[in-house]
């Protein structure tokens, strides 16, 4: 790497005044500085003494943290108190800054614990630029923020910026490294790792990954060879066992960068199925625990290693949710796949704080999934080993998220009270509305039971809500109640014993506490996210059946008496088209009012019937147009010569068109229909919808009149 300075690059010392009267500039509102530089050019030294001289100033090293872990140590060192509420993000901690702080974020280039990650940018996207731009009008505050080494790196951040001059002088350059052919695979097998520590079996088996078979005897005496000393030595980890690494992390990115991305996957692809044997070595577990998904993620095969649930239940979450969000940077997530559970998970702010809850957290989820997870549920129970939950879903009753078809309605009942009652026959939970009974379930199985009679008694059990800040007694404002912490869309609990009844916006569902397991974390408290995921769900699929109409898809939302059918000798001769008349009396037309302002009740009663033509068309001996209702504030026309359906200008809506047939029309009617009356948690599919309709009739799309339908102030049956 040279060291050649370039114009902007400034000494060390130099940096650290500019910086120091920058800080103490009084006139200075709020305002950023980023500290660049080459590994070794003092960057960190230099944050290091400017928190010296300012003893108060909140300094946090970001090195082989997450962006969340970050986000945390700044709003705990801030003072900022209650992250772990259901409104706010950092952006809220940010804008609840009421000092003047002086905050440092130390080496955000090495944030994150696996090499293949997207932590640093989210330090400086979600936590940096939160600060910059969410804090208070009128607050002076000093950010200084360490970032990566490539050259001009500060300078492109935008804003002030200082490039410190120098860096470590013997990088390995490849013409150096090709001289010594063991002690050049070792260090590219070395970089190859994901995780920064490294157990020297796994080092030979990553050199196999990289197609160069290397013994660990070879490797050990690669250890005391001084040309590998200068780049690499021996370290321990927390427990004191031997593990190997690169002096400077630097060195292993540059390595990296040298492999063509092809290579890399190819190496990382093998490493992922060399990891991931049975009779792996205990080292080699250890590893694949902490990097694991990382390589999964840098061999392109996410999505395969989250349907293994040996592999899923093995793998750290911390480095499960950063290979997530590396693996699917820029990537669209395919709707129904097990990523799209885990994006779920962390749109929802899922952020476990040990490995047993987050299986607990996982096996609900997709126990809440349905019967067709259920067998991976039941897998993830099984290959968490002798790992103990504190507490698993026993039954799950509802609709969860991303869990849904166009086939039906998608129904979340808001429960409003939610019940344990002990009768002779068995303990029952019961679930209602304000108004409403919703379901009576055996609390032990989750058999549907018939709602008890009045009396019911309900004695040994706790009601608890989830309030902004975790559980507390049902109706108090205050306090704190024995139950698991819980994502946000869980909202209410009941405990009897050793069973709690929980209600979300999914369902109702069951879990029993682990009595061995002592409490890994403060009662009542919610979980929360502060830092959010930065993935994105792929479209879904277009519905076949939408390109071709069926009556029970049909009826599967209206019921069978909306949809009439009219046999052919029923239809006017003037009705032409034969598409027209086929789809009228084999599949039916929906009869149907109460939303988009569409009204075609009438036809069931009168049927078709010829009316005049609409506003610009010339009259003719017999019309060949007929009535199909009304819609927003226009007649809805079906033109019987080529089956188009169209509004007759009425309503001022200038372009006619609103299907260029009429199984077009009624296609997208249908599927507007099941958006519009289903119930919503997460992600409101609005896109999906628009992108379908798109593709079912581009031409009718275009129009004004489909153009209007998801704005909701246009219609007096939608707001």
């Amino acid at each position: 790497m040279s060291t050649t300075p370039n114009l902007d690059e400034v000494t060390a010392e130099l940096a650290l005044n500019r910086a120091l009267r920058w800080i103490d500039r009084p006139r200075d509102t709020s305002a950023w500085l980023w500290i660049g530089g080459r590994a070794g050019s003092g960057r960190t030294a230099l944050l290091r003494e400017v928190v010296a001289r300012h003893p108060a100033a909140t300094h946090v090293d970001c090195a082989g943290r997450s962006a969340e872990e970050v986000a945390r140590h700044v709003a705990t060192a801030l003072g900022i108190a209650a992250t772990d509420s259901f409104k706010g993000n950092f952006a809220t901690v940010a804008g609840r800054i009421s000092d003047d702080p002086v905050v440092v974020l130390a080496n955000t280039q090495w944030a994150g614990r696996l090499r293949t990650s997207r932590e640093p940018e989210r330090v400086l996207d979600q936590v940096a630029r939160a600060l910059i731009e969410h804090h208070r009008r009128g607050l002076r505050m000093r950010l200084l923020i360490e970032v990566d080494d490539a050259p001009g790196r500060a300078a492109e951040l935008g804003g002030r910026y200082l490039t410190l001059q120098g860096g470590f002088e013997g990088m390995p350059a490849s013409a150096e490294l090709d001289d010594d052919a063991a002690l050049s695979s070792a260090l590219r097998a070395l970089a190859l790792a994901e995780h920064r520590l490294v157990p020297i079996s796994v080092w030979s088996l990553l050199c196999s990954a990289l197609g160069r078979d290397l013994p660990q005897s070879r490797l050990e005496s690669l250890l005391s060879d001084a040309a590998a000393g200068n780049w690499i030595h021996r370290t321990d980890d927390e427990a004191g066992a031997p593990h190997v690494a690169f002096k400077q992390e630097a060195v292993a990115r540059q390595l990296r960068t040298e492999m063509s991305a092809k290579e890399a996957r190819s190496c990382h692809a093998r490493a992922l199925t060399a990891l991931s044997a049975a009779d792996a070595a205990e080292a080699t577990h250890w590893y694949a625990g902490h990097a694991l998904a990382g390589h999964a993620a840098a061999a392109g095969r996410f999505d395969a290693f989250l349907e293994d649930a040996a592999a899923v239940a093995a793998v750290g979450h911390e480095s499960l949710f950063e290979a997530f969000e590396a693996a699917f940077h820029g990537l669209p997530i395919p709707q129904g796949s097990a990523a799209a559970r885990l994006h779920y998970l962390a749109r929802r702010g899922v952020r476990p704080s040990s490995q047993g809850e987050w299986l607990a957290l996982l096996h609900l989820t997709l126990m809440q999934a349905g019967p067709t997870e259920e067998a991976a549920a039941d897998r993830l129970l099984t290959t968490a080993g002798p790992l103990a939950l504190p507490w698993r879903t026993l039954w799950a009753e509802g609709v969860g998220a991303g869990v849904f078809s166009t086939d039906a309605l998608v129904r979340r009942t808001v429960v409003r009270t939610l019940h344990i009652v002990h009768t002779p026959t068995g303990d029952l939970v019961t679930a209602r509305t304000r108004r409403d009974h919703i379901g009576t379930w055996d609390l032990a199985t989750g058999a549907p039971r018939p709602e008890p009679d009045e009396p019911t008694d309900a004695s040994g059990t706790t009601q608890a809500d989830q309030g902004p800040q975790g559980w507390r007694p049902a109706g108090a404002a205050g306090g704190e109640v024995d139950l698991p912490r819980m994502p946000e869309y869980i909202r209410r609990g009941v405990r009897s014993g050793r069973l709690i009844a929980l209600a979300s916006t999914d369902g109702v569902c069951v879990v029993e506490i682990n009595q061995s397991v002592g409490h890994e974390t403060t009662p009542g408290r919610l979980l929360k996210s502060l830092v959010g995921t930065g993935t994105k769900l792929a479209r879904a699929d277009l519905p076949a059946v939408a390109l071709n109409p069926t009556s029970d898809w049909l009826t599967d939302v209206w019921g069978a008496a909306a949809v009439n059918r009219f046999p052919q000798e029923t239809l006017p001769a003037a009705l032409s088209d034969i598409g027209a008349r086929g789809f009228l009396s084999t599949v039916g037309f929906p009869c149907v009012t109460g939303f988009l302002e569409l009204d075609t009740t009438g036809l069931a009663d009168t049927g078709l019937r010829p009316v005049a033509e609409p506003v610009g068309k010339p009259t003719q001996a017999e019309s060949t147009y007929f009535s199909l209702g009304s819609w927003q504030g226009a007649r809805l026309l079906l033109d019987g010569r080529d089956g188009s359906v169209l509004q007759d200008g009425a309503s001022g809506i200038d372009d006619a068109p609103a299907g260029s047939s009429l199984g077009q029309f009624v296609a997208m009617i249908r599927l507007y229909y099941w958006w519009f009356a289903s119930d919503w948690s997460v992600e409101d599919t609005e896109t999906d919808v628009r992108h379908w309709l798109n593709r079912i009739d581009p031409q009718a799309f275009r129009t004004q009149g489909w153009q209007r339908v998801f704005e909701d102030y246009n219609f007096d049956d939608q707001v």
